[in-house]
């Protein structure tokens, strides 16, 4: 969840990734769309802009995360004021709900991007119509039914949380809203992968960025005139209505008017024996990622608003590097596409040593900064929103690492073996929280996270290094651990020394204590990255990152 929850994003459906979460001419022959993509890819050199475009999508997804979270700073404390502890409590449980909601699509969301991906590497828009045009049809259909019932079923399942009773009405019209959403963002996603897999991370930015201000606005309206959750229901309507209206026009041009048709059996059975791996892997992820808000909903209602802020602001600080996340799978697909694993093989493995020190880095610092940053900017009598950030981060860091190799096992068709790293990870999850949140209450419950990230990442490695034919470097071996950990030292005692000695007194407490925490934190990173990575490139990035949307869309 976003630190202010922000509803279904475009439909990156967890599997793929983490989690949370997951989600991105010319004709080519027929055996190519009727077979494995990724086997029927010709032996070509590898797209020498591929970390260009990588670099300028990011950049756009970054536009898209910063922005919201600049206005969040402010617009969090002001809505949980406005609404009460006890009704944004039930604000965070109905997203956590309709995050799992969206979770189930068949698999459709990740392999669609996969396999628009595949086309899109060799520039066949027949065969991307023809699949979009089939899954539309699925997709729609399956929505309207599970929707259905689960709209007639919200009553039931609110009931289940005692923490709705204070006010069940309105938490059940929201609830019924977002299962709607969740129909609406599902076949909008399909458009979005279209985009995301030609490279215009712009558009889908551009839809992305006025959902939200459409959202804040109609926050802010429904707080000063005392709403409550049908104002929140809403807000979210109007956020979901602007990247519908941006994205679907802005697709049509990259599909083909005359290959308006089914596909045929044979690629649609293809397609589904690999999306149903990916769809078990999403809810498993989604489990892992969010199943202790359903427990501490359940079983530590009170402390709902305390967790629900902290686990979201951990998950926003995740959500910056994982703007990467449709650009370097685009990459990725387009590269297997292109050149076959062999050919790709190099430029993912740049990919992964850049995405691996860069996060290494991000998490270092943004662990020790979000404790002590979050106790500060909500001030609500309780170092647990911290505390909840801090660990929910560093867990959700341990998953970032392997982000990569993900990408690569299912590119390679490889998902059954995400699937397993995704079935371990759930259970041993699901295994010790129980008994922890009895026995510790909350902190109990991302205790059990963090040890479940840390056993799957190293199942996850094993898996890579022993069950597959071509191999990247494991993640811990990118991992520059001594500069790691003199990184997270000054941090936190940067941090430390600020939340101490100005927060409270010289700072107020708010947003304000919140980007002071961050801005002292801010030197580690950067004199991380200038350490590990140089500071001519980390310049160079920055200046990617200012032209960042021209030039992909000019390459593609």
């Amino acid at each position: 969840m976003p630190a202010t929850p922000e509803g279904p994003r475009r439909g990156r459906a967890a599997g793929a990734e983490p989690a949370a979460s997951t989600i991105p001419p010319v004709t080519v022959p027929t055996e190519a769309v009727g077979g494995d993509p990724a086997a029927a890819a010709p032996a070509v050199t590898p797209d020498t802009g591929l970390v260009r475009r990588l670099l300028g999508g990011t950049g756009w997804q970054a536009l898209a995360q910063m922005l919201p979270l600049v206005f969040n700073l402010a617009l969090t404390p002001f809505i949980i004021h406005g609404l009460g502890v006890g009704i944004y409590g039930i604000f965070l449980l109905v997203v956590v709900i309709q995050q799992f909601v969206g979770s189930v699509d068949g698999g459709v969301g990740p392999s669609a991007r996969r396999y628009f991906g595949m086309y899109a590497g060799r520039g066949d828009r027949a065969a991307t119509t023809s699949l979009l045009v089939t899954l539309l049809v699925i997709v729609s259909g399956a929505a309207t039914v599970l929707c259905g019932a689960l709209f007639a079923a919200a009553p039931a399942v609110m009931a289940f949380f005692p923490g709705s009773a204070e006010d069940p009405d309105g938490s059940v019209f929201l609830l019924r809203v977002m299962i709607i959403i969740v129909g609406v963002a599902q076949v909008r996603g399909l458009f979005t992968q279209v985009l995301l897999t030609n490279n215009q991370f712009r558009l889908t930015a551009l839809g992305d960025l006025l959902g939200f201000f459409a959202y804040a606005a109609m926050m802010i309206w429904t707080v000063n005139n005392g709403l409550g959750l049908f104002g929140v229901g809403l807000a979210f309507i109007a956020q979901q209505a602007m990247p519908t209206l941006v994205v679907l026009p802005a697709a049509l041009r990259w599909l083909d008017r005359k290959a308006v048709r089914f596909v045929p059996r044979s690629l649609l059975g293809e397609f589904f024996r690999f999306a149903w791996k990916l769809q078990v892997s999403g809810v498993l992820t989604m489990v892992a990622a969010q199943g202790d808000a359903i427990f501490v909903g359940r079983f530590a209602a009170p402390q709902m608003t305390a967790f629900g802020t902290g686990a979201s602001f951990a998950g926003t600080l995740r959500q910056i590097p994982m703007n990467a996340y449709a650009p370097m799978e685009t990459s990725i697909v387009r590269a297997l596409g292109a050149s076959g694993p062999e050919g790709a093989a190099p430029e993912v493995a740049r990919i992964q040593r850049l995405w691996v020190r860069f996060v290494a880095g991000w998490i270092a610092v943004g662990v020790p900064a979000a404790g002590f940053g979050v106790t500060a900017w909500l001030h609500l009598g309780t170092d647990l929103p911290g505390q909840v950030a801090a660990a929910v981060l560093l867990a959700h860091g341990v998953t970032l690492l392997m982000l990569v190799q993900r990408f690569w096992l299912n590119g390679l068709g490889r998902s059954g073996l995400t699937l397993s790293h995704d079935v371990l990870s759930t259970v041993v999850n699901l295994g010790l929280t129980l008994p922890l949140i009895l026995t510790f209450g909350v902190l109990g419950t991302i205790a059990a996270t963090l040890a479940a990230a840390v056993v799957a990442a190293v199942y996850l490695t094993w898996l890579a290094a022993h069950r597959t034919t071509h191999h990247l470097p494991t993640a811990w071996s990118e991992i520059p651990w001594l500069s790691v950990v003199g990184a997270s030292a000054l941090a936190t005692a940067l941090s430390w020394a600020t939340a101490r000695f100005l927060v409270g007194t010289v700072i107020p407490f708010g947003a304000l204590s919140l980007l002071a925490i961050g801005a002292a934190a801010a030197p580690a990173l950067l004199l991380y990255l200038g350490h590990t990575i140089g500071w001519r490139r980390v310049r160079g990035f920055a200046a990617r990152f200012l032209s960042r949307g021209r030039r992909a869309e000019a390459s593609s």
